[in-house]
């Protein structure tokens, strides 16, 4: 039986995080997580229940709609972001295959609690939401930086030199942590924490929130 695939929205914008900031981007985002708002009380995303469930040609058909909209088309190397949620979840070989032969880069951005299949996409963003996580290795790892302000695994710097030992990834981001009533984005708390840490870490800045973008 052919996949059915949960979806929440499709959108263009400009990717906002990390390595790739700025770069044209589809969002596909998958509806569902293994974790949940419990693990992740911090999390900003509605991605509880579909909006959408459809099969792989009902798909490419949301992200060629959005990619025209947004882009003027499907350009060939157009970034498409699979998130959610928990993307690893959804994203499978057939529609990975099929996002690829239209001309899609595809990143995704994971929890890394469960091994992700890297051949399925061309960039992978571990953000890791607890202490222990399967996914020791991709692109870049981006941890959610809680600092004092919140309860979290990510308290010191201590505990962010824990969290990635045993890890391999090209590049390394630390970001604040957006709750408005514990008064976030911490950003001076991150900034320090990275002075601390040193190279290889960067400060990830949600951009899309600073300029106003989805």
């Amino acid at each position: 039986m052919a996949s059915k695939y949960g979806i929440k929205e499709v959108f263009g914008t400009l990717q906002g995080e990390g390595a790739q900031a700025g770069t044209p981007a589809v969002f596909l985002r998958f509806a569902g997580c293994n974790l949940g708002y419990e693990v992740c009380p911090f999390c900003d995303t509605d991605w509880l229940r579909p909006s959408v469930v459809t099969d792989l040609e009902g798909t490419l058909a949301l992200v060629r709609r959005e990619a025209e909209a947004s882009f003027g088309g499907e350009r060939p190397g157009l970034l498409l972001v699979a998130t959610g949620g928990e993307p690893s979840l959804q994203l499978d070989k057939p529609l990975s295959d099929a996002l690829r032969a239209r001309g899609y880069r595809i990143a995704m951005e994971s929890n890394g609690s469960r091994p992700v299949d890297r051949s399925l996409v061309d960039w992978l963003t571990i953000s890791p939401k607890q202490g222990e996580f399967a996914q020791k290795e991709g692109h870049e790892l981006k941890l959610l930086f809680t600092g004092a302000s919140i309860d979290g695994i990510t308290p010191d710097v201590a505990a962010v030199r824990r969290m990635v030992e045993g890890t391999s990834f090209e590049q390394y981001f630390l970001q604040p942590v957006d709750v408005p009533e514990a008064g976030g984005p911490n950003y001076a708390e991150a900034i320090r924490a990275v002075m601390e840490l040193g190279p290889p870490w960067r400060l990830s800045v949600q951009t899309h929130k600073v300029v106003g973008i989805p």
